[in-house]
């Protein structure tokens, strides 16, 4: 009998733990969404629900991402619009990424702190190598927030500004539940 007394004591307070880190977490994400409301308001940043034009991107405004909670797309260079002759490797024109298509990126991550020097943790802007995946193919060197950006991004050379919250990031970001800016640069590789 005391066996199943220790047993059940036990059990109790895995569950009263569980339920307090369960807590914890949603105070995080509780916290992660204030960080990210914060910083659009202190950035200056106009949210709208629907994609804008090529043509009427303001300087400030970013797209609310539609079955994707605090994710938030902005363009900040088209690309490149024009053709480039059959048999090049890169192509410019009309990207319309399909899956599988190697997409080579460049960028550099930032967290959305509440300080205006926004600290930033990695980039490969200048590097002379860009992380490559394949489109909406599972890969370790591509968050969900890469490749829904990239859904956007409709040119080589396209630039793009993402606020990504944890759960779109990579791993660690998500165990930590950070949310990261990242600016974006893309050239899609077709043969």
């Amino acid at each position: 009998m005391r066996k199943i007394q220790i047993i059940l004591m036990g059990l109790l307070l895995l569950a009263a733990y569980g339920c307090r880190n369960n807590n914890i977490y949603s105070e995080q994400l509780k916290r992660e969404r204030e960080l990210i409301e914060n910083y659009i308001s202190r950035s200056g940043i106009v949210v709208v629900d629907t994609l804008p034009a090529d043509d009427a991107w303001g300087d400030n405004v970013y797209y609310r991402v539609p079955d994707y909670d605090n994710f938030y797309f902005h363009v900040v260079e088209l690309g490149d619009t024009t053709f480039v002759h059959p048999g090049d490797s890169i192509c410019r024109e009309y990207a319309d990424v399909e899956t599988g298509e190697e997409v080579l990126l460049r960028f550099k991550r930032y967290t959305l702190t509440e300080y205006p020097d926004t600290l930033f943790y990695w980039s490969t802007m200048d590097s002379p190598d860009p992380i490559k995946f394949k489109y909406m193919e599972q890969s370790e060197s591509a968050c969900t927030g890469w490749q829904v950006a990239v859904k956007y991004m409709k040119y080589n050379d396209a630039q793009c500004k993402i606020i990504c919250p944890s759960k779109m990031g990579f791993s660690e970001e998500n165990s930590s539940v950070t949310p990261y800016g990242y600016d974006l640069k893309i050239k899609i590789k077709r043969y």
